[in-house]
């Protein structure tokens, strides 16, 4: 937990946005993660394409999900970090 990835938005919808943060890996930064201050809509601070940094702040193994927030990787968003496949294997394999 703790690793900062670099992914592109590719979804809204009303409770978040989809992050892809490699091939065929697309995870939910929940709404109220998206911004240190509160928004209404997901639209309010993103839109479908933009190039994020995102913070892993919980693995879920059973489910095989990432909990992301955009919260705590967003004050580098300008210096891209590439999403490292050997963290995302250890977290989805690792039981």
């Amino acid at each position: 937990m703790g690793q900062k990835l670099h992914g592109r938005v590719t979804k809204l919808v009303p409770f978040g946005v989809f992050v892809e943060v490699t091939d065929g890996i697309e995870e939910l930064v929940h709404l109220r993660g998206l911004t240190s201050t509160p928004v209404e809509s997901p639209s309010d601070a993103v839109q479908v394409g933009d190039e994020v940094t995102v913070v892993v702040t919980e693995i879920d193994r059973e489910r095989r999900r990432l909990v992301l927030s955009r919260r705590q990787g967003s004050s580098d968003h300008r210096r891209p970090i590439s999403a490292p496949r050997r963290f995302l294997a250890r977290a989805f394999l690792s039981v």
